[in-house]
């Protein structure tokens, strides 16, 4: 006999974790090794003598050997790249699929050891729930499902890690309904969710994150300040671990040794080092490292990328506010997930800027490695039931509800699946006495209300029965009283647990060109369908729809119609996309109609040190074009990703690639693709046109000298004229009617400012509201700042960092919130307001100078 209950696997960058729920939904069967060890090590490495993969605890001992081993292979998931594996060239799916596969036999031998109890019973491990960061995309998905079915296992659904988490603190603590914070920092990844739990059903409000930010980094961090202090002692380390072998493995060993201090550190204040031979410097001198550290020094050097984390927070908070007016204050509870929470600072800052502001002051950290994968097999169970069977006796029968309940009976939902020839109906007994029996055909759920027995647990069988009352097959099975009180939280097979990672839009041709209309934006909750009505331009005998994920195309649908279809005809066009995030599409015009499935897309790989100084001088270009608002969210965000770029591009190839795409979008975004044109794109004049119409006809009197009809015609007039530019690819018009529009919009917004009564409590409150946005978002920023690599200018920088904060927090935090509590007078207000907002000015001014604290200028005085 065999028994199948689906699994729950986290598939991590740095571990991997599987577990099963056991049908009494008491426990969850977690893999461990005879070492006790919760976790496999996502590690593959070749072994030549027996010409096989090793994965796991084995591959991992190689990084001592100085053996060739692939880690942290789930960061490239989604690509086309090959990785070498001793004579093979593996994708980034083949490699997860062999650590999958080594998950599947060692937990089938855990299972037969520990749940079947020495008994013949065959446990298989054949159907999953696998987990995903909540911030992969559809080609990370889809590879992380082809990866699970390479490996044997029948995927029964993907589940964002997240999700999985509130599922399992849920079912552990038996909480009811509420909103959960998920703040998940694993090795290679990190992701915020927003999740909302409502009658059993999980909903994921809001998403952010950042696939290239985990562990992994503060050891690389950690890392490259051990290199400068080694430089420092007199060895030769200037590394290019992009270009060369041998300094890609001192590398390496550089990032073992800081794991190791991190891990140290999380127990100790204070870790000292002592390792000799580490390896051979440029020079061939033997590096030795003998210090001590200090937890205080190893925050200061990662601080800023946890704040990176608290960075996504927030931002994920604000998409909550809008859409389900959940905010901090709203949260339940916070959850921290993920090996890398361990870190004192992580937990830190995450109680006192996010937990002590939300209901609960402090967070929730259970179980961090391997709650995903519990909560994981908790969602499986849920899904997939209990499959028991005999191949001998040709039987398989699914448990389709819970085989525990509280009540005097239990209503079991059953199907049929493979039944020996002539059975008729189907029994349940309990020590020889029937319980409960029905009629049944192959295939086909049928239910039947049994009684349920006294004890905690009440064997029982199911019999196949044919028609003269002979019982042709016999499966054991058991039901489960639950005590009042004990029922554990069910998550619902029927909740949406996952959202759009990523725009997913439609290629339009609008005013003669190309422009992307979004069908399904960030944030949209899974499953979900949408359908959209567009119309033919031409009569070139085809209609091409191009669906793009952003900006790179994921899917072109090819329909042929009769060359004289009508100019103006209705295109139809719907996509749908599961929780698994797999789309299809269905496009229907002039009665011509294509089906099909959304692949991945393949983004263009930033590999060559030529490329990417390419592109940080093409977005140095695209600044000196963008002036005023939009010039200055440009130029903020712009320069965090090119420091970024920098400062990764010898020592993080993986992940300096990451920040190369973001600054790809970030320049399309403002000026437009590589490839246009015209810039800035139409978008963004279509966005300043109508927020300067907004101003316009809100004004209740004449505005910079022109009343609404003079206004409604030079609108008209620049839109026209700006259509035209545009049609006729005419560069420098298009870009003076857009310099003229920027010019109005924020020339009418100062003057709609300068008219409004300020001793209105209206602008007042309005006032207020984006003063304190605009202090939150300084805040932010502070934290978010990346200083230089550079050891002496890094503690420049970071000395005027800290002198900005305070000022920030004596000359506008506190102020804020004095203002903002109890009665107040409206002319104090305001008066506080511009104090603060001029407070504001200067403190940004100077966050703009840090990067260039202390280099000089050609422009000297005389």
């Amino acid at each position: 006999m065999f028994v199948d209950r689906p699994v729950g696997i986290d598939l991590g960058t740095t571990n991997s974790e599987i577990a099963l729920c056991h049908p009494s939904e008491r426990r969850i069967y977690l893999y461990a090794d005879r070492f006790g060890r919760k976790t496999m090590p996502s590690a593959v490495a070749w072994d030549a003598k027996n010409a096989s993969l090793l994965v796991g605890h084995a591959a991992r001992a190689r990084r001592t050997k100085g053996g060739a081993i692939v880690e942290s292979i789930k960061r490239k998931m989604g690509q086309t790249t090959r990785t070498e594996v001793g004579p093979h060239a593996l994708l980034p799916e083949e490699i997860s699929a062999a650590i999958l596969k080594e998950l599947r036999t060692r937990f089938a031998e855990y299972l037969a050891a520990e749940a079947a109890g020495g008994s013949d019973v065959d446990m298989r491990v054949a159907r999953a729930t696998v987990t995903v960061p909540a911030y992969f995309d559809a080609p990370q998905v889809e590879a992380t499902r082809r990866a699970a079915e390479q490996s044997g296992l029948e995927v029964l659904s993907i589940l964002q890690e997240p999700t999985a988490a509130a599922i399992h603190a849920t079912w552990k603590h038996r909480l009811g309904d509420g909103n959960f914070l998920v703040y998940d920092l694993g090795g290679g990844t990190f992701d915020v969710s927003i999740v909302r739990c409502l009658g059993g059903e999980y909903q994921v409000l809001a998403i952010d994150g950042d696939n290239y930010l985990g562990g992994d980094d503060l050891d690389r961090r950690f890392a490259e300040r051990l290199r400068l202090d080694l430089v420092k002692r007199g060895y030769t380390l200037e590394l290019d671990v992009r270009q060369n072998a041998d300094d890609a493995l001192r590398w390496s060993k550089l990032v073992h040794l800081a794991q190791e201090i991190k891990e140290s550190l999380s127990t100790r204040d204070v870790v000292h080092v002592s390792k000799q031979d580490i390896f051979e410097d440029q020079g061939g001198e033997s590096v030795g490292y003998d210090a001590e550290i200090g937890r205080a020094e190893y925050e200061s050097v990662v601080g800023g990328l946890i704040d990176t984390t608290l960075d996504c927070c927030e931002r994920a908070l604000q998409k909550s506010r809008q859409l389900a007016s959940v905010g901090i204050d709203g949260i339940d509870h916070v959850l921290l997930v993920g090996g890398s929470t361990r870190v004192p600072l992580v937990v830190r800052k995450v109680t006192e800027l996010l937990a002590e502001k939300s209901k609960n002051a402090k967070p929730l950290q259970d179980e961090v490695d391997t709650c995903v994968a519990l909560g994981a097999a908790i969602h499986a169970a849920q899904l997939g039931g209990l499959r028991i069977g005999d191949a001998a006796k040709k039987s398989r029968v699914s448990f389709l509800t819970p085989l525990a309940g509280e009540g005097k009976q239990l209503r079991l939902g059953v199907r049929v699946e493979e039944a020996p020839e002539g059975a008729r109906t189907l029994a349940v007994r309990a020590n020889e006495q029937p319980l409960a029996a029905t009629a049944f055909a192959p295939g086909e759920n049928v239910r039947l209300d049994v009684p349920l027995g006294e004890n905690e647990e009440n064997p029982a069988t199911l019999a196949l029965v044919d028609a003269k009352g002979a019982t042709l097959a016999e499966l054991s099975f058991a039901l489960y009283r639950v005590r009042a009180g004990e029922a554990r939280p069910r998550a619902s097979a029927l909740s949406r647990p996952s959202v759009v990672a990523k725009d997913i839009a439609l290629e339009v041709v609008r005013a003669g060109r190309r422009e992307r209309r979004v069908l399904l934006s960030h944030g949209t909750g899974l499953p979900a369908k949408v359908s959209r009505e567009f119309f033919t331009v031409d009569q070139s005998g085809r209609v091409v729809l191009r669906l793009l994920q952003e900006r790179l195309p994921i899917k072109t649908l090819v329909i042929e119609v009769p060359p004289e279809t009508k100019v103006g005809s209705r295109v139809e066009l719907e996509l749908s996309c599961d929780e698994s995030m797999r789309m299809e599409a269905r496009a229907e015009v002039a009665g011509q109609e294509l089906w099909a499935l959304v692949e991945a897309p393949s983004a263009v790989r930033y590999e060559k040190v030529e490329a990417i100084l390419a592109l940080l001088d093409e977005a140095e270009e695209a600044g000196r074009t963008l002036w005023g608002a939009f010039g200055q969210a440009y130029h903020r965000e712009c320069e965090k990703l090119c420091a970024s770029i920098r400062e990764l591009l010898a020592i993080d190839p993986d992940k300096c690639d990451a920040h190369c795409q973001k600054l790809r979008l970030l320049i399309d975004e403002f000026r437009g693709g590589e490839h246009e044109a015209m810039t800035p794109p139409m978008h963004r004049f279509e966005q300043v046109l109508d927020t300067l119409r907004r101003i316009v006809y809100r004004a209740t009197g004449p505005l910079v000298g022109m009343d609404r009809t003079a206004w409604e015609e030079r609108l008209t007039r620049i839109a026209e004229e700006a259509q035209r530019a545009y049609e006729a690819s005419d560069g420098p018009a298009w870009r003076r009617l857009f310099n003229e529009l920027q010019a109005l919009v924020e020339t009418a917004y100062q003057e709609e400012l300068s008219t409004v009564r300020h001793d209105d409590p209206t602008y007042v409150a309005r006032r207020f509201a984006s003063v304190f946005a605009w202090a939150s978002r300084l805040e932010l920023d502070l934290e978010d700042f990346q200083p230089s690599a550079t050891e002496e200018v890094r503690g420049v920088q970071l000395a005027e960092k800290e002198r900005l904060v305070a000022w920030l927090r004596e000359k506008c935090s506190r102020p804020l919130a004095a203002a903002s509590g109890g009665e107040r007078d409206v002319a104090e207000t305001r008066r506080t307001l511009e104090q603060v907002a001029s407070e504001l000015e200067r403190i940004q001014a100077a966050l703009e100078r840090i990067p260039s604290i202390g280099l000089v200028t050609d422009r000297g005085s005389r």
